[in-house]
């Protein structure tokens, strides 16, 4: 059986369980944004998503409105669960719907308890302890169904054969909308702002579970202002090819990018230029 998600959105020009047809608009483009964001950001764990892959549009498509219940208002969409979203590869392990799924229920949590329900500072450390459920697009997704559809309270209901989850967030609009809206002009501001630099050094380590894909990943030894760091990298499948031939080969690689402190080591959430100096 599939999963489905309910989203209720609860005030008073909704208790009658109608809604106006410009809300409603607005909540149909934000969910459909919501899960293509999702479906990209398991395909390609980035801080931000610059493509929609074809997988992506694949498990949109696979997504069904059903019919709406009575109480406030409540759109019902049924979600894939155990169809394939990306084949396996040679290298590469295959991407279900129900990872999908369970990323958006992850981020929409994230969300609710470190972002409404929190003061925490939005620092390094926030960034480091909760890397795999930031993304810009993601974030911007969200921001967007709140502020279009104008709702203060709105319940996320995922229900499938073996659990119910209800995520309920209250008082947001004109509220606590305020802090996911600072999160993202730090993530903006951090993309804009943060060094861009140019490190050289030997790699220390490569991973890739499909060299011919995006997610590629070496480790590689430098200095920033006279220190030893780690940086971690992600490449695409031309530069990890000369990123393998130069480990092989105990040469050199300089990268050019936006850089970011992590909690051991440093890491690219940019990569701008990757080049085996002769």
């Amino acid at each position: 059986d599939n999963s489905i998600l309910s989203i209720r959105i609860n005030d008073d020009n909704t208790a009658d369980g109608k809604i106006g047809f410009k809300r409603f608009e607005e909540l149909i483009d934000g969910l459909r944004d919501l899960l293509l964001d999702t479906a990209s950001f398991v395909l390609n764990p980035d801080l931000v998503t610059k493509k929609k892959p074809a997988e992506a549009h694949r498990y949109l498509n696979y997504c069904k409105f059903l019919q709406t219940e009575v109480g406030s208002f409540i759109a019902k969409v049924e979600l894939p669960e155990n169809e394939i979203i990306r084949e396996p590869e040679l290298f590469g392990e295959e991407v279900k719907a129900d990872e999908v799924n369970e990323k958006l229920k992850s981020v929409i949590n994230y969300v609710n308890n470190s972002v409404f329900n929190s003061d925490e500072a939005f620092d390094d450390n926030h960034f480091a302890e909760n890397e795999e459920n930031i993304n810009l697009n993601l974030l911007k997704d969200i921001e967007k169904i709140y502020d279009k559809t104008e709702s203060r309270n709105i319940e996320f209901y995922f229900s499938d054969i073996e659990e119910s989850v209800k995520i309920k967030t209250e008082e947001i609009y004109n509220n606590n909308l305020i802090r996911l809206t600072t999160l993202i002009e730090t993530i903006d501001e951090t993309l804009n702002t943060e060094n861009e630099v140019t490190l050289t050094g030997r790699i220390i380590s490569l991973k890739s579970s499909d060299p011919d894909g995006e997610q590629n990943e070496i480790v590689f030894g430098s200095l920033l202002e006279n220190m030893p760091i780690k940086v971690k990298a992600r490449l695409n499948s031309d530069d990890y090819q000369e990123a393998v031939d130069a480990h092989k080969n105990k040469r050199n690689i300089r990268i050019t990018g936006i850089v970011k402190k992590m909690k051991t080591q440093y890491k690219f959430i940019d990569v701008q230029e990757f080049v085996v100096p002769n």
